[in-house]
């Protein structure tokens, strides 16, 4: 493992990460090559019992609203208009770790394109199909993405990310991490526009480029 990287711990169900999705984008293309880049996932809501009723999508259909007049990303909301539907987000995220598997080098474009098929498309998010479709854009053979998403070892190692962004303290998404060594600093945590992000990186690539940095905790 790298001394140091910028962690981005995100959910691609998570709808503030969709808002936050060019601002990550831009991250991502700008500073790919000057410090190396992963992503654990987090969780955002998961189980077998988040089934979308009325009330849900009342919330959802608000949350999205906030969510387009803070950031300007576009919502498909027909998904909204129908109930039943299952919205357990541990199954786009262990997409998202299958990648991360199989084809690390493009699990950041990936995770923005799973963004794309729920909240653009409505792609079925309870499908493994609908995760191995994307996953083919990326040259992944559909038998090859379904037979590592349904290994236990997937699955365990999906649980491991949720726990740990639990453990450091991560209580939403989007969230960035910046470590060096044991050290790890917030660059943030909850959505954020570009410029003082690009900002505060530049600045620790800087000091961590040319010293070693005290101990920094998460912060917000």
């Amino acid at each position: 493992m790298s001394e140091r990287e910028l962690i981005y711990i995100g959910d691609p169900m998570c709808s503030w990460c969709f808002g936050f999705a060019p601002v990550m984008q831009a991250l991502y293309e700008k500073y790919r090559s000057s410090i190396p880049m992963r992503i654990v996932v987090g969780g955002l809501r998961t189980g077998p019992e988040q089934i979308v009723d009325a009330e849900r999508i009342a919330f959802l259909r608000s949350h999205w609203q906030q969510v387009t007049a803070r950031t300007g990303q576009r919502f498909n909301a027909d998904i909204l208009n129908s109930t039943g539907w299952l919205y357990d987000t541990e199954l786009a995220c262990r997409a998202v770790v299958v990648m991360r598997k199989l084809q690390p080098e493009v699990v950041f474009p990936y995770f923005e394109a799973l963004q794309t098929n729920f909240y653009v498309d409505n792609q079925d998010p309870e499908l493994v199909a609908t995760y191995a479709r994307v996953a083919e854009q990326f040259g992944i053979d559909e038998t090859a993405f379904i037979a590592v998403y349904e290994d236990p070892g997937t699955i365990q190692e999906t649980s491991d990310d949720f726990s740990w962004a639990a453990s450091i303290g991560i209580q939403g998404f989007p969230s960035i991490l910046l470590r060096d060594g044991e050290q790890y600093a917030a660059l943030t945590l909850g959505y954020q526009t570009l410029e003082p992000l690009a900002s505060a990186l530049v600045s620790w690539l800087d000091q961590t480029g040319s010293e070693s940095k005290g101990s920094e905790q998460p912060s917000g």
